[in-house]
């Protein structure tokens, strides 16, 4: 008996907890991130993805809880997306430009702050890409609510959806 146990707790990791918030039928599928992620700098709790042809565009929706200066970071930046946009267009150590058109955009009247983001290839050869993010204190820690997808409407809606069951 307490080798079931210890088998069903160590389990545990492997079973893969899906974003609140989203669809539930068959074109969701979520990832155990918990085993593949070996940085300590975040931990994440949940990743759900949808691909073409069941969801179409694609779009993927993860939550992660940051602690310390990483927090502090991300809670300035979900507040003021700007500073986002402007380190991602002027790296440190770049000798190129970037050949990205970034624009942010903070949501306003939401119960929680964050912004999307679109990044925009400058030749126009491939479609944009669109984020969104909503964070939400936790005690000492910062949850956040991470959207990605080809449908700008999409990743607001759910990053939306999902921080609202999420942050519960």
């Amino acid at each position: 008996m307490g080798l079931g146990v210890a088998l069903s707790l160590t389990a545990c990791d492997y079973i893969p907890r899906t974003v609140a918030g989203l669809q539930t039928d068959a074109s969701w599928d979520a990832l155990p991130l918990r085993k593949w992620l070996a940085e300590d700098r975040a931990e994440p709790i949940a990743l759900s993805f949808c691909a073409p042809p069941a969801c179409n565009p694609g779009l993927a929706v993860g939550v992660i809880r940051l602690n310390g200066k990483d927090a502090q970071v991300t809670e300035a930046l979900l507040k003021d997306p700007e500073r986002l946009a402007r380190a991602l267009r002027s790296p440190v150590d770049r000798k190129k430009p970037v050949k990205t058109d970034i624009a942010v955009e903070r949501f306003k009247g939401a119960p929680y702050p964050g912004f999307a983001i679109t990044l925009s290839p400058k030749d126009g050869g491939k479609p944009p890409a669109y984020g969104a993010a909503m964070g939400r204190r936790s005690g000492e820690g910062l949850d956040v609510v991470l959207a990605i997808g080809v449908s700008s409407e999409l990743v607001r809606q759910s990053v939306q959806e999902a921080a609202e069951r999420e942050f519960r």
